[in-house]
């Protein structure tokens, strides 16, 4: 980095130093350089620890994004962070020149505070092997319902029927993860975790989304509360599901019509969808098996569908 960047991002710096021609509006406001710390035993140090724990996260209402790009994500939909802790000795070989440097100037641009820390201190913040030197405190979003539907209008326009995914009572953070990364990645309108046994704003579920937590719309409520709210919609709920429903067998998940507004339900891991649900279901699909497992990670069950469903829609 050339010394004038370096100053610019790091230290005291007033525009006209170099460009004197500039009229006096010009001159931007010094920007000091972040905090720094180096205690492993620092109040803040043992704070962000402490936010790993679902119990501290509710009690504050806060939770940790760790990692460029989920932290990058996280800016492009609004979010703005409290503190955003740095490590430069830490950053990764970034997308593009000067990435880190930008990353810096967003989180700032929001009010962020920024506070640096030495290799050992970040280390003992981070939640996972590898740290690539960002840490952000954000405040934990909405997850309500409400917000959905408020979403939903202000969406009104869209020129495909809705597509939803409903998750029934999914316990393993990285595959609540995964499955709001499909949703991304897919244009899926909205996700709905309903009856939870893992917590969303888990370190866990940020990772493995890769920030997608905070770009897919996300509701958690009561299994009845999901059903009345489709229902209400007029969004037909689809169970994924190996078994017979009210007799039938279902069909194979590329044979069902996915153009209609529809809610993609799958279920706990070992499990599958509570009886509740395969109750209430509208239609159901199963993903066939040639070999002697009979079932795929809900993860990739979900995927498969999704992607089915986007397909037959001409979105793929």
């Amino acid at each position: 980095m050339k010394s004038k960047e370096r100053l610019m991002t790091y230290g005291l710096i007033d525009l006209t130093t170099w460009y004197p021609n500039l009229p006096s509006c010009s001159r931007i406001s010094p920007i000091r350089a972040p905090m720094r710390i180096t205690s492993l035993t620092n109040p803040r140090v043992k704070h962000v620890v402490a936010l790993r724990d679902k119990r501290q996260r509710d009690n504050d209402g806060l939770m940790l994004v760790e990692g460029f790009d989920p932290l990058s994500l996280a800016l492009d939909c609004g979010v703005r962070p409290q503190t955003v802790l740095i490590c430069p000795e830490l950053f990764k070989p970034a997308h593009s020149p000067n990435a880190h440097d930008n990353l810096q100037w967003r989180v700032r641009d929001t009010g962020a505070e920024v506070v640096e820390t030495t290799r050992p201190v970040f280390e003992k913040m981070a939640y996972r092997d590898g740290p690539d030197g960002w840490l952000a405190i954000v405040k934990r979003p909405d997850f309500s319902l409400s917000r959905l539907t408020q979403a939903r209008s202000r969406g009104s326009a869209q020129p495909h029927a809705p597509l939803y995914l409903v998750a029934e009572a999914v316990e393993k953070p990285g595959n609540l993860g995964a499955m709001l990364r499909t949703c991304d990645a897919a244009g899926v309108d909205a996700f709905l975790f309903c009856d939870p046994k893992a917590d969303l704003t888990n370190p866990n579920v940020v990772r493995a989304s890769q920030g997608a937590l905070f770009s897919v719309p996300v509701a958690q409520c009561a299994s009845a509360e999901a059903i009345a709210w489709l229902r209400g919609h007029g969004i037909r709920i689809v169970a994924t599901t190996p078994n017979p429903l009210r007799g039938q067998l279902p069909v194979s998940y590329t044979l069902f019509d996915f153009t209609q507004p529809c809610a993609i339900a799958v279920g706990e891991e070992k499990y599958g969808l509570s009886q509740f649900w395969l109750d209430q279901a509208d239609a159901a699909v199963r993903i066939p098996m040639f070999g002697r497992i009979n079932s795929l990670n809900v993860a990739t069950s979900a995927a498969l569908v999704i992607y089915e469903a986007i397909k037959q829609r001409g979105m793929a």
